[in-house]
């Protein structure tokens, strides 16, 4: 997975605490056949080859004493028997199936760098990850940006000794109001299996939060300054390998009615958002059900379809979805 920082080796020191970008280089792991595991440990910020003489690699029933160099946006597997021809080092490597915890210990000239990984950990983040699958891996994702997302998610297709890929990401566009005066809005998407961050600067810019596993989450929105807030009015599902488009938030919605199926007979799946007393009002000549079908008097918050009676037609097709919100 690509950093974006880049610093020679004998310039790590002083750099440490004076660069804010936070360097890593455990970067995937697994379990082998034998179920015994392996780790990968990458080295594209730097500059130059990383010499890890003397490094150890600690889990909770092994360590190995590292005796190589990690050439730049070099990749290294270690595992017991790769470490068993001792190519690279001496010792063993195993991880704890129900759970464990990788550590690096450098060598007593890098005594301030550290890093490590523990899972299971729900929700995974940065030091955090979920439990490998059968013929999966957890995988990191560390990119710096306006604000630097580290995260572990996980891979259906294991990438040793390249770059990690395979993460599922949420894409769409943010929308406000010239009066609102923000300078950037965050686009927070977040659920049980991780979370990813997005800046937009500008109204009608698309944001991609990436870095995401398979799985469930909610979209909200940040606007600055104000910390207004905003939320999807649904939850939204991703799968492995997946990019979930259209995933749109406007802070200023003016619940422009789309029925499910337009004049053409086209399908139009997007709901209509309604915000407030004034909003809901609209509702007033219509008859309405929630998810379960239920008829809702009084609509709160939620999802809800809609059928106009002035319409003169119980037609299904003429339902509409509409969102509330307050």
């Amino acid at each position: 997975m690509k950093y974006y920082v880049a610093v020679l080796v004998s310039a790590l020191v002083p750099l440490a605490f004076a660069n804010p970008v936070m360097v890593t280089v455990v970067n995937e792991f697994g379990f082998d056949d034998q179920g015994l595991g392996w780790v990968e440990l990458h080295a594209e910020p730097f500059s130059d080859s990383w010499d890890l003489t003397g490094w150890l690699v600690e889990t909770s029933t092994s360590v190995c004493t590292l005796d190589c160099q990690l050439p730049y946006d070099g990749f290294l597997i270690v595992d017991s028997a790769s470490l068993a021809t001792g190519g690279y080092g001496r010792g063993s490597f195993r991880l704890n199936p129900a759970g464990d915890r990788i550590r690096i210990q450098p060598d007593s000239s890098h005594s301030w760098f550290t890093d490590s990984v523990v899972f299971p950990v729900i929700p995974p983040g940065r030091s955090r990850a979920p439990m490998p699958p059968a013929q999966g891996s957890a995988a990191l994702l560390n990119v710096a940006g306006a604000e630097q997302l580290i995260t572990w998610y996980i891979d259906s297709t294991p990438t040793p000794e390249a770059d990690n890929d395979d993460y599922s990401s949420v894409t769409g566009k943010v929308f406000w109001a010239p009066g609102r005066g923000f300078y950037q809005v965050g686009v927070v998407v977040r659920g049980p299996l991780g979370w990813s961050y997005s800046a937009v600067m500008a109204s009608g810019q698309s944001y991609l939060a990436e870095g995401l596993s398979a799985g469930r989450y909610a979209v909200t929105a940040h606007g600055q300054p104000g910390n207004v807030v905003i939320s999807y009015p649904e939850s939204v599902d991703v799968g492995y390998s997946d990019t979930l488009a259209g995933i749109n938030l406007d802070f200023d919605p003016h619940g422009v009615e789309e029925t499910m199926n337009d004049e053409r007979g086209t399908m139009n799946v997007r709901p209509t958002v309604l915000s407030g007393t004034s909003g809901v009002k609209r509702l007033a000549s219509c008859v309405v059900f929630d998810a379960m079908g239920r008829r809702a008097a009084m609509p709160r918050s939620g999802v809800y379809f809609v059928r106009d009676e002035g319409q003169g037609t119980r037609d299904v097709s003429r339902m509409r979805k509409v969102v509330v919100t307050r």
